[in-house]
């Protein structure tokens, strides 16, 4: 009896070894997902950054020559006519 009581203790602890290995093995797999996964957002981030600058300084340089207009738009008396 007291046989059959280590095996069945045995084969428990085995099993729970088997099962902590199998997700340790799973663990490890999910974490090289996740360190792809914020490669790739730190790349798309980058690049949206570079665009962001681009669009900004475009808008600076229209910004400026919208205000080399403004002294078309103005009459003498420094209203705006639009009539």
């Amino acid at each position: 009896m007291e046989f059959y009581a280590a095996l069945v203790l045995a084969l428990t602890l085995a099993a729970a070894a088997g099962v902590l290995y199998f997700y340790s093995m799973f663990l490890e797999a999910r974490g090289r997902q996740m360190k792809k996964h914020i490669t790739e957002l730190e790349r798309a981030n980058a690049e949206t950054l570079e665009e962001l600058r681009q669009t900004k300084a475009l808008l600076e340089r229209e910004l400026e020559r919208s205000r080399e207009l403004w002294p078309d738009v103005l009459d003498e008396t420094g209203d705006l006519s639009r009539n």
